[in-house]
């Protein structure tokens, strides 16, 4: 590992440009909003490309975008959008209806990741210029919210099917607030403010994203004023910045979770035709075992930093009445003795004596694939507690470190058995529930392109209880449905979630005005759903034009810790945690 100053342009001191910088401890993936899937890369989505109805800051409810207004057929399957009128691309191409028909039937026909849970049932028609209507196959819950992300049609149609997944989208054309002027994979990506947005321009010029590998920089760095805010911080140095004067600390909620995931191995298989999974793992008391052996308050405590609240089921939702509560009897509590009763009554035995156990019929030592991820603050010390613990259930561990986008193509290759990451949920739960639908398994390990099944593994009442809930228009029906399908994920021990986790952010208050949580009062400011924060800050008058930005001589004095390899991924459709969504 080198520790290296970032280069870049220099700054145009005499534009005396205001910008906004923000650092973060998870390096952006794709710019293209088709394949890519790390918070860092919906934030910069969120700036750039606007969608047909956006969500309020305040709590989600839906709000105009592209679309001013919206009417619904009485079956709930047909509903118009009237569009604002004077659209245009940041390269002054108009922005019609064609565009929104465009990403939503091709995305559709093309199945593109992060869209198809939410057009999978979907027709776009335009009977003119200003006006979209959705055909629905089915009643849809989600409707009237159309919140995918409306790309160019005079962009994206010279791109091919068998294409997209390697196009960079780095051209820069946007809808947003914001919009790319340049990205220095591993140091900084810059976007600059959007004159045609239909708001009108940001009241600042840029924005400058740079990812810390060592978030001890990144905290010093918040400190000098050489950023203006920081996502993800460590909870040692989150404590300690606490009452610092000029910095604002905040737990921002919005239903992420850290997990423990298994390989379930049933999808990808190897050239043999055997699971890419360890065959121990196949085995739902292997599962329940290691469930049982994963204390999670300590993790809490003592490796993640006493920040965050131990949980059992998935959360699929920023909003928390969607996570159902496990019967007490069916809980996967923490008990070692019990953990070690399931594998001998299972046939497990260590039948070398060198306190590993072996696969039945006089199989192989089961050693299973731990995957840690250099780019989270709390794997490595989670991964030393859990391997610990799997020690004295006599399952044996072999660790092997990843950045976010390396292990993104591990897991899309099914090259793991445990990794330890997080998913940051949209406001419906449908898209991540859809994740682990029997369809989302990838098939081939030369493939990595379909990752959000990560855990291998399918449930076919699963899948039919998400048909159900898809078309659902009760919502305490839905609810219901939602919950006995989370509550048979949990039995199922493909993932064993580990805690409810805060967003950890701090920002200063000498130079911009405006910073909004979403949703309000207990959200974070920055990497939310939609992000208003970015759109909302004004300049504070009198204050310095930038806080640190590129090419000044603070980049120069921190630097910036750039691994050897950040190479392309993945979550989460949902979103992969930042330093911790997969967030």
């Amino acid at each position: 590992m080198l520790v290296v100053a970032a280069s870049a342009p220099a700054a145009d001191n005499s534009a005396k440009k205001v910008t906004l910088t923000v650092g973060m401890s998870q390096d952006v993936d794709s710019m293209n909003p088709a394949v890519g899937a790390l918070v860092p890369d919906y934030d910069i989505w969120n700036v750039q490309y606007a969608t047909l109805t956006d969500k309020a800051s305040s709590d989600f409810h839906v709000i105009p975008g592209l679309a001013t207004s919206w009417k619904g057929s009485k079956d709930g399957k047909t509903w118009t959008y009237t569009l604002r009128k004077g659209l245009t691309w940041s390269d002054g191409q108009p922005l019609t209806s064609a565009d929104i028909v465009y990403t939503i039937n091709r995305s559709r026909k093309e199945a593109w990741l992060n869209y198809d849970s939410t057009v999978h049932n979907i027709v776009a028609t335009a009977p003119n210029a200003t006006t979209v209507v959705l055909h629905s196959s089915v009643p849809d819950p989600k409707l009237p919210v159309m919140d995918v992300y409306i790309v160019p049609k005079h962009i994206y149609d010279k791109i091919s099917a068998k294409d997209l997944s390697k196009y960079p989208a780095t051209d820069g054309v946007g809808s947003g607030p914001f919009t790319l002027d340049k990205w220095v994979k591993g140091q900084y990506v810059r976007l600059k403010a959007n004159p045609t947005y239909y708001k009108g321009k940001p009241a600042y010029d840029e924005i400058v994203l740079r990812p810390f590998s060592n978030l001890d920089a990144m905290v010093a760095a918040l400190k000098k004023g050489e950023i203006d805010a920081a996502n993800n911080i460590p909870s040692t140095a989150f404590k300690s910045l606490a009452g610092a004067k000029g910095i604002v600390t905040l737990q921002g909620q919005q239903g992420g979770f850290d997990e423990l995931a298994l390989n379930g191995g049933m999808g990808l298989k190897n050239k043999d035709g055997t699971p890419t999974a360890n065959p121990a793992l196949l085995d739902l008391r292997v599962r329940q075992a290691i469930a049982h052996a994963i204390d999670k308050k300590t993790l809490v405590a003592r490796a993640i930093g006493g920040i965050g609240v131990p949980a059992d089921a998935l959360s699929p939702s920023a909003n928390p009445e969607w996570v159902p509560k496990i019967p007490a009897d069916q809980l996967y509590d923490f008990d070692l003795k019990q953990a070690n009763a399931i594998l001998d009554a299972a046939g497990y035995k260590d039948t070398d004596g060198n306190g590993i156990r072996n696969l039945r019929n006089g199989g192989k030592d089961i050693v299973l694939r731990y995957a840690v991820r250099s780019e989270s603050s709390i794997a490595k010390p989670v991964a030393e507690f859990v391997t610990g613990w799997l020690k004295q259930i006599g399952i044996g561990t072999k660790t092997s470190t990843y950045s976010d986008s390396q292990l993104t193509s591990v897991v899309g290759k099914g090259d793991y058995d445990l990794f330890t990451w997080g998913w940051t949920p949209f406001v419906d739960p449908d898209p991540e529930l859809s994740y682990f639908k029997c369809d989302q398994l990838a098939k081939d390990p030369s493939d990595p392109t379909n990752y959000y099944n990560d855990a291998n593994f399918c449930d076919k009442t699963y899948d039919a209880l998400y048909a159900q809930q898809h078309v659902e228009l009760d919502h305490a029906k839905r609810l219901a449905i939602v919950h006995e399908m989370l509550t048979r994920w949990y039995r199922d021990a493909a993932y064993v979630v580990i805690d409810l986790s805060p967003d950890l952010q701090a920002y200063r208050t000498d130079r911009f005005t405006g910073w909004t949580r979403q949703p309000a009062g207990v959200g974070p400011v920055l990497f939310s759903n939609t992000t208003p924060t970015y759109f909302n800050l004004k300049p504070i008058a009198g204050a310095s034009s930038g806080g640190g930005g590129l090419g000044t001589p603070a980049i120069g004095a921190i630097g910036v810790v750039v691994l050897a390899l950040i190479g392309g991924i993945v979550w989460v459709l949902m979103r992969r945690k930042s330093a911790d969504e997969r967030e």
